[in-house]
């Protein structure tokens, strides 16, 4: 194993295929990126990004809340002793990389659910780093862009709002997985683990 395929491994959710995966982990976050974009640029009073009150002050209480949370739920899942959470699941299978190879393998439930809050956690300490990054440097940032635009105020001002656009739409992007992702681990610890799996 290398230290790379090691340190992606919180991330191989993204990778898992199965029906309706794509809804809550790619459709519904994409959506609401454009919906916070649009948002952001239409309404009449700017929402501030930074300082308080603000995107990155409300966003990072909440990214950094949530990992102790799943840690917890995917140590809980791992050393569930139950029979049917190793039981393969039907159409969900995963890139996994067994004795050197990688290969496109069906997994359980254990499985998929250990990598569901993998995955929650990895993204919650990502959405927290970029508020509180972004929080941290707003002013330098600020600086670059005028630095980059050589005097320009047109140019300063398309770059300044660019930046403000990737900001939006990566914390809008990061809380919608998180939060929608969160709900289908609900559904399979609440109910889903209870069926027979088909």
């Amino acid at each position: 194993m290398t230290v790379r395929y090691e340190l992606s491994r919180p991330l191989a959710f993204g990778g898992i295929k199965g029906p309706g995966l794509k809804i809550y982990r790619d459709a519904i976050p994409w959506a609401t990126v454009l919906a916070a974009l649009t948002m952001y640029w239409c309404l009449p009073l700017r929402i501030p990004l930074v300082g308080n009150v603000s995107v990155s002050s409300l966003a990072s209480p909440f990214f950094a809340s949530l990992p102790g949370f799943f840690i917890a739920a995917l140590a809980a899942v791992a050393t569930f002793n139950g029979a049917d959470l190793d039981r393969e699941m039907s159409n969900v299978t995963a890139k996994l990389t067994i004795r050197g190879e990688e290969a496109e393998s069906r997994i359980t439930l254990r499985v998929f659910l250990c990598y569901l809050f993998a995955y929650l956690t990895a993204i919650s300490f990502l959405g927290f780093f970029l508020c509180a990054s972004v929080s941290l440097l707003a002013g330098n940032l600020h600086q670059l862009a005028e630095m980059a635009s050589h005097g320009q105020p047109a140019r300063e001002q398309a770059a300044t709002n660019g930046l403000r656009s990737l900001f939006v739409g990566l914390v809008a992007l990061i809380g919608a997985k998180v939060i929608f992702c969160t709900a289908l681990g609900l559904y399979f610890l609440a109910e889903r683990v209870h069926q027979e799996l088909s």
